[in-house]
């Protein structure tokens, strides 16, 4: 295989960019600029992203909405396209080290946010004014891959590397640690060197050490890391699977799963703020759209219910062109980046655009791996590309969806699972302040429930903290008290859920009834 041929400098602009583009993410249309880089790809190339284009506006035709449908997914794709161009402007390692100076941006504003040097820093999850722990857990992923793989001189590389752990670990966000490790490994399996062996021993060497720390001195920032719970995605996937039943072929358009989930009288936020105010609203444009930011937290579930399985299909068939790509020109940063933020979407949604900078450096990261093609690859060769590209295409799909999978088949209702009292008005005058009491009969252990109601699809109504149940002790009466839909009926739902979340997102029982509005 011949090395691509050398490319130019890419314009100080697109340096400039690429460096602020985590910390200042609303830059990130910019990139639209850089869709006539596309031109440089094999012709082979146009057919994917042509064909993964055609997958997301049949459906909107389809859709409930289908103008605005296809004109949010018009956007989605031109995006995403002008980020793969940036990153075609961007192919050279050299020009991808930049980013480290945002990542350090942030990083340091995180810190300092969530006050550096006092007891506070360990006692609560990692925050920063407009980002998430989860999303400064991902940037932490980042930080470590650039240090490993993205060469360059040690001065820069091991403080960045140590900063970025630290980030990864106080932020508790387990995506971010599954991603970060995974990322590292893949890495330096695509391209064996002992410097890189070395230095990914001491990193993971420095997580593991932190990890044992903080269970010893039992910091709580950092011990969630240990937990296996989902933090309550079961809920939302159950929402998501009703989303997709309500319409299976063209699902819902892009960006418009958000109006379904929000609740009745809910506020669209850019943010939430971390002392759990009530954040930064939405400008008027995005409320219109609904509420784009409420997301499915899982790849397979977000696009079957935006744009049903012929979308998901253009998705994974791009997913895995590029999958095999990088591991072809064996380029192990970009192998970091698109295992770890694949690995992550499976219980976050880390491939949307636009987003806090993480979707934003995956598809940069496609076009600088597509870039390293090489350009003099005969036409009888592409077919060689296709058949692996199918296989990575269905492993990953497969592996992604197992949500959606664990959910196929129902199990039978449990006699263990029964309720003792419930008083739930099936008519009433009001739609504001709709209370349910209800007590369970259950075996003892720890439990939860949600409220949600139904229209065309159902969204969570009341969330309840998990209820304990004592062995030869009733279970509490619960109040569940909300606000439903000004509509004339709709259709109500009681599920119970086991107290610790799991990646199964069936209840373990669900009791239905109607409502009727009668101002």
């Amino acid at each position: 295989m011949t090395s691509p041929p050398q490319r130019p400098a890419p314009a100080l602009g697109w340096r400039v960019w690429w460096a602020v583009l985590v910390p200042l993410y609303v830059l990130s249309p910019l990139a639209l600029l850089a869709l006539p880089q596309l031109r440089r790809l094999p012709r082979p190339l146009w057919w994917v992203l042509g064909g993964y284009a055609l997958s997301q506006q049949l459906p909107a035709l389809l859709s409930p909405e289908p103008l605005l449908a296809s004109f949010l997914a018009l956007a989605r794709t031109l995006l995403m396209f002008g980020l793969i161009g940036a990153g075609l402007a961007l192919s050279g390692t050299p020009w991808l080290r930049g980013l480290a100076c945002g990542l350090a941006a942030v990083y340091a504003t995180a810190l300092l946010y969530s006050g550096l040097g006092t007891p506070e820093l360990t006692q609560q999850r990692l925050f920063h004014p407009y980002m998430t722990s989860i999303t400064l857990g991902l940037t932490g992923a980042f930080g470590l891959w650039w240090a490993l793989f993205a060469g360059g001189r040690w001065w820069w590389r091991v403080p960045l590397g140590v900063a970025a752990i630290s980030i990864v670990l106080l932020s508790g966000s387990r995506g971010g640690l599954a991603a970060a490790g995974l990322g590292a490994v893949l890495g330096y399996l695509v391209r064996l060197r002992w410097q890189i062996a070395l230095s990914l021993l001491l990193a993971l060497g420095l997580l593991g050490g932190g990890l044992y720390a903080a269970q010893r001195f039992d910091v709580p920032s950092v011990t969630r890391l240990l937990s296996t719970d989902t933090s309550g995605r079961d809920v939302v996937w159950w929402n998501a699977i009703s989303v997709i039943q309500s319409a299976p072929l063209s699902g819902v358009g892009s960006y418009r799963l958000g109006a379904r989930f929000a609740p009745p009288g809910g506020q669209c936020l850019l943010w939430p703020a971390p002392d759990n105010s009530a954040g930064a609203p939405c400008p008027d444009l995005i409320s219109r759209l609904g509420y784009p930011w409420l997301i499915a937290h899982n790849v397979t579930l977000q696009q079957l219910a935006e744009t049903g399985p012929l979308g998901l299909l253009g998705l994974f068939a791009l997913l895995g062109v590029v999958g095999v790509a990088a591991v072809w020109v064996r380029d192990p940063l970009g192998v970091a980046v698109l295992s770890g933020l694949l690995l992550a979407t499976a219980t976050d949604n880390t491939l949307l655009v636009p987003s806090p900078g993480v979707a934003e450096v995956f598809w940069v990261m496609v076009g600088a791996v597509l870039a390293q093609l090489p350009g003099d690859v005969p036409a009888a060769r592409w077919p060689l590309l296709g058949w692996p590209a199918g296989l990575a295409a269905a492993g990953l799909m497969l592996a992604l969806s197992l949500p959606l999978l664990a959910s196929l088949k129902m199990p039978p209702p449990s006699p263990a699972y029964k309720l003792a009292t419930l008083i739930a008005p099936t008519t009433v005058k009001t739609t504001q302040k709709y209370s349910v009491y209800v007590q369970f009969d259950l075996p003892p252990g720890r439990y939860r429930t949600e409220l949600r109601t139904c229209l065309k699809s159902c969204t969570y109504l009341v969330l309840t903290s998990p209820f304990n149940v004592v062995s030869g002790q009733q279970a509490p009466v619960l109040n569940l008290t909300a606000d439903l839909y000004p509509q004339s009926r709709q259709r109500l739902e009681l599920l119970l859920y086991p107290g610790d979340s799991t990646l199964r997102p069936v209840p373990l029982a669900e009791r239905s009834w109607t409502v009727e509005w009668r101002p």
